[in-house]
């Protein structure tokens, strides 16, 4: 049955002008401005399996009836290298994406629009919760809950640009996706789903926060950005979509408060189709991705010893302990470890404690140098 915003889909969309792929906003060149993204539209085969994940019958889920009774495995070390690398390349939709109900007859899935969840994506947050809460009874479902949150402001976005549309008469939500091509992980929205998501897990009582806080700060580009201020971030995203500025450019504040105009009733969370994707093969989805390097030996620089014995004597402990983490397992989410090209190939930041971070050079063959250590704003991290 077609629910309201289907029917709105239908009758917006059957009133616009075609859709020229010519009219697509002209932006600086991606050398100029960009980092290329690795990633940009979802792919899928016909081995790959997908069910419903079914919202209204809270017993009857098909991806918890599927797992019922099942302890949650430890994910293979291939499985966490291609989701850790993928979170710090592509971000969240390595995980869960949202497909637009515009694009419904093209892949990945044609026939099917809405919010699709891997598998491993899903598995692999519920075990990282696991570890982390170890006493929460059901780590599955806030894995779920924790992707859909992120996901669903999407699915709000594309609702929001939709009704933006019908007043301009002219289309506004696929331009800017070409126009985004090579460079989706600087698009704003991805700090807006971010924040949702954020929010949603401060609403949790077994202190998902900080876990939140962690998970989305080793993503790229704007989803790191899930802290700045909800106007600011607003503002830029009204600017992206109706005046077709490119990624960082100026705030339209004047229009912020529009990104919250949504009308309630196309809020509803059951009116955004759900699946979950099992792929025949996790590489077919996730690669090429970036792979953390192993981390076998850590020296510190001169400069860096100098450092820890004057000026920030207080974390010679602290630091020590992180080197040992990362010696360890470097994926660990708290460590935030994570290339830093700012400062060149090969350079990467690690988090030491709330204040204080660390930045090391790969030499190869898994040995480090820790070159450089200070506060998070001064190291550049805001």
């Amino acid at each position: 049955m077609v629910n309201v915003v289907e029917k709105l889909f239908e009758n917006v969309l059957s009133q616009l002008p075609k859709d020229d792929a010519e009219m697509t906003p002209e932006w600086p060149g991606e050398n100029d401005v960009f980092d290329t993204d690795t990633f940009d539209e979802p792919s899928s085969s016909d081995e790959d399996g997908i069910v419903p994940y079914d919202h209204d019958v809270l017993s009857n889920r098909v991806f918890d009836r599927l797992t019922e009774g099942q302890s949650i495995m430890e994910p293979s070390s291939r499985e966490k290298e291609l989701v850790e690398g993928g979170i710090r390349v592509r971000g969240l939709e390595a995980l869960a994406f949202y497909k637009t109900r515009r694009l419904i007859s093209m892949h990945p899935f044609p026939g099917r629009w809405g919010i699709f969840y891997l598998r491993q994506g899903i598995d692999n947050v519920a075990w990282d919760i696991l570890q982390t809460y170890p006493g929460f009874k059901d780590p599955r479902a806030l894995a779920r809950n924790f992707l859909q949150a992120h996901e669903h402001f999407h699915f709000r976005a594309d609702i929001q640009t939709l009704m933006f549309e019908t007043t301009l008469n002219k289309h506004l939500y696929l331009p800017l996706r070409r126009a985004l091509k090579g460079r989706r992980t600087h698009f704003v929205e991805e700090a807006l789903a971010n924040k949702q998501a954020y929010s949603w897990a401060k609403t949790q009582n077994i202190g998902l926060q900080e876990f939140a806080h962690d998970f989305m700060a080793l993503q790229p580009n704007a989803y790191a950005r899930f802290d700045e201020p909800t106007e600011v971030l607003s503002g830029e995203w009204i600017a992206n979509v109706l005046d077709f500025q490119p990624p960082g450019c100026l705030p339209r504040l004047d229009l912020a408060p529009w990104v919250e105009a949504l009308p309630k009733n196309f809020m509803r969370r059951s009116l955004c189709p759900e699946y979950v994707i099992y792929p025949h093969r996790l590489e077919s989805w996730l690669d090429p991705a970036w792979v953390p390097p192993p981390v076998i030996q850590i020296i510190d620089d001169p400069k860096v010893r100098d450092m820890l014995a004057s000026k920030f004597h207080q974390i010679a402990i602290k630091w020590e302990s992180t080197k040992k983490k990362l010696l360890e397992n470097r994926t660990l989410r708290g460590l935030n470890f994570k290339q830093w090209p700012k400062e060149g190939p090969g350079v990467y930041s690690v988090r030491i404690d709330d204040n204080f971070r660390a930045h090391l050079r790969n030499q190869g063959q898994g040995l480090w140098v820790a070159y450089l250590i200070g506060t998070h704003k001064e190291m550049g991290h805001g």
